[in-house]
């Protein structure tokens, strides 16, 4: 009896704590999905998109298909686009948009804009929207400041790809595939989670929500590692689902708020709007 409660109150704990009209975006067999206030929304119709970021701030969109290195770079506005050499994957982060390079670079740029990025003596770092807040990876650990002077994680605890910051500077999210996924707003000790697979930069915003791609527990079907489907029985597919998982600190578990999914990221609602009407004019 006592564990049913403790089941009961567990599951009740989940549903409470997620969040009740979320605007996110999130990758979907090689698309982009935009779900805000109730409404999902199919934003390109491509499927070979690998990597995609969105930067509330300069309403843009950035892109990543099919291996090609390079960014299409949108201005949802206007429509206009371009396209930027040299980005394996981009991020949202520091109030644009950051390439996400393989090897460790003294500098960066916003793709967006091409404004020069550097923070020495990171090499690869996050910030919030008004580059105030920097964190970054100096001696293999993760600090923050310029120059580092807090430290906030060891190395074998960050993927140094996917760590994030939130927009105002205020939270930070990490984690590493074996190590949990934390959030920490100093000078406060960080909030943990124990996760299953996790991929793709984290995603959090200024109340220290965490949007994650993390692995369900369930199986998949890959036709390429971002256009996947669930197979027809658990515990069969090629390799683990990835799904959009959702934490906060004090959620006992990882919400997913969509079965299958990779490349989440909040959105501000006018945002998603702008990701609509920019979908009905390309497409």
């Amino acid at each position: 009896m006592v564990r049913r409660i403790a089941a009961v109150l567990f599951v009740a704990g989940i549903c409470f704590a997620q969040p009740k009209e979320p605007c996110f975006a999130f990758l979907l067999k090689g698309d982009i999905i935009a779900v805000c206030q109730g409404k999902t929304t199919q934003i390109t119709h491509r499927s070979n998109i690998e990597n995609f970021a969105v930067s509330d701030e300069l309403a843009s969109l950035a892109y990543i298909s099919g291996g090609e290195g390079t960014a299409t770079v949108v201005n949802l506005k206007t429509g206009t686009s371009q396209r930027v050499e040299g980005a394996d994957g981009v991020v949202s982060s520091c109030g644009g948009i950051l390439p996400i390079p393989v090897g460790a670079t003294a500098g960066t740029h916003d793709v967006v804009t091409g404004a020069a990025l550097t923070f020495a003596p990171y090499l690869r770092f996050r910030c919030s929207s008004d580059r105030k807040t920097v964190v970054g990876i100096a001696s293999r650990e993760l600090y923050q400041g310029v120059p580092p002077t807090t430290r906030i994680a060891a190395g074998a605890d960050v993927d140094a790809l996917y760590f994030n910051v939130s927009p105002d500077g205020s939270q930070i999210g990490y984690f590493n595939s074996v190590r949990p996924l934390c959030v920490v707003s100093l000078p406060n000790t960080p909030r943990c989670v124990e996760h299953e697979t996790m991929s793709d930069p984290l995603s959090v915003n200024d109340s220290g929500e965490v949007l994650a791609a993390s692995g369900t527990g369930k199986g998949c079907v890959y036709k390429t590692a971002y256009n996947f489907s669930p197979a027809k029985a658990a515990d069969a597919g090629d390799d683990e689902c990835l799904g959009v998982g959702y934490w906060k600190p004090g959620l006992p578990a990882i919400v997913f708020l969509q079965d299958i999914g990779r490349n989440p990221q909040w959105l501000w609602p006018g945002t998603a709007k702008l990701l609509a009407d920019w979908s009905r004019k390309a497409n």
